[in-house]
């Protein structure tokens, strides 16, 4: 009982003391006091940023929360490393834009209608297109790996994957789900007791634990049977209209869709990465040579001190037969007639960040080729964009900018 009680008081005080509160999973504040979330000098939409925010909502626009957090490698990864990892810091963007980077939360507001929000670190894995009308709020949860371990989830596969977007549900009040729990660990340690003190119960425990396995393991698999119907199910698209929209899907669980009789379907999976920081750039950031601190820094996140210039990669652009698509770093998915077509996809000159001193090269940021999408078919073009994106130590200008799309 003891021990019980001990173990409800932890679960209690962790969100609260600062030395437990690096125990929770979700972690909203910064691994490092420096990249505290903030706005981005680059914004085009009204930003707010803190730790904790005012649940405001707007008669006329709509709000999206966006709280970033953080988690610790997985102690089960089978793969641990300690080398220095890619730039981690999540930046939260806006229809390609970005609105703020750092760790924290995050109140966007947006005009009604559809928009695509995104956080990019270290890859631009995750993102959700959300249709919004005047006076919704919608509150989102993103959470990152730190460390060189985060790039396996640059692809959606992990049974623990961490880092899509996540709807948040508010729980009931504080005061009543502390109550639960404690009566919950109560409630074990009486029956626990009462076992013990009973041979007959005791006896009985096996059949019990049994019974409950047995019942866990069965939900499991209708879950997960559930989701493996729901992945195979194919959505048959209506005739496309001269203004549709590409359709975008979801990072994790892509519907799979089917176009309309007669026409044929092009799907696109855009994606970035950005590469490590050399070691001459560690050392100019860190004024020097890295000390201990600086050094677990980079090891952790990527850079061993904020940078005055946050590196972000500017939207691809899209030309499909000429025309212009509307996309992002998404999976978009296209209806089109059946036949030949030509298909152009670059990463423009970055709009704000390089300067007369940035080094820039685009030689291989572009991708042409011809396809043929046959009728009732989709044709899948997967392109990945390696970006070295290295911010100057004097400056609110990238020191170099280059893109190799492939």
């Amino acid at each position: 009982m003891a021990f019980a009680l001990a173990a409800a008081a932890l679960l209690l005080a962790w969100p609260v003391l600062p030395g437990l509160r690096r125990l929770g999973p979700f972690k909203v504040f910064p691994p490092f006091r420096a990249w505290a979330v903030r706005p981005h000098p680059d914004a085009a939409v009204e930003v707010r940023t803190g730790r904790r925010l005012d649940a405001r909502t707007s008669a006329t626009d709509a709000v999206v929360v966006v709280r970033t957090a953080w988690r610790n490698q997985d102690s089960r990864e089978a793969r641990p490393s300690l080398r220095a990892s890619r730039p981690l810091v999540p930046v939260v963007s806006v229809d390609g834009v970005p609105a703020s980077w750092g760790w924290g939360a995050t109140e966007l507001t947006l005009t009604p209608g559809t928009h695509l929000v995104a956080v990019a670190g270290g890859h631009s894995r995750c993102y959700r297109q959300v249709a919004l009308a005047a006076g919704e709020r919608l509150e989102l949860d993103y959470a990152g790996v730190l460390g060189d371990t985060a790039d396996r989830f640059a692809l959606p596969g992990e049974l623990r994957d961490p880092v899509s977007f996540k709807e948040r549900r508010r729980p009931g009040p504080v005061a009543l789900y502390y109550l639960l729990l404690l009566g919950g660990v109560a409630a074990a340690a009486a029956l626990t007791w009462t076992a013990l003190a009973s041979p007959g119960l005791l006896a009985a425990a096996p059949a019990a634990a049994i019974t409950v396995g047995l019942g866990i393991g069965a939900a499991a698999i209708v879950a997960a049977l559930r989701k493996q119907a729901r992945l195979r199910r194919v959505a048959v698209a209506a005739p496309p209209a001269a203004d549709d929209e590409p359709v975008v899907l979801d990072a994790d669980e892509p519907a799979r869709m089917a176009p309309a009789p007669g026409w044929a379907g092009l799907g696109l999976h855009l994606r970035h990465t950005l590469d490590r920081y050399p070691p001459e750039a560690v050392a100019a950031l860190a004024g020097g040579k890295p000390n201990p601190l600086q050094r677990w820094r980079t090891v952790r996140i990527g850079e061993p001190a904020a940078p005055e210039c946050r590196p972000w990669v500017p939207a691809p652009e899209v030309l499909l037969d000429g025309e212009p698509v509307a996309t992002g770093w998404t999976r978009t998915w296209t209806q089109l007639a059946p036949g030949d077509h030509d298909l152009v996809v670059r990463i423009p000159q970055h709009p704000t960040q390089t300067g007369p001193a940035t080094t820039v090269d685009l030689t291989r940021a572009e991708h042409r080729t011809r396809f043929h999408a046959a009728p009732g078919e989709t044709t899948a073009i997967a392109l990945h964009a390696t970006v070295t994106a290295i911010p100057s130590p004097n400056g609110p200008h990238l020191a170099s900018y280059s893109v190799a799309l492939h």
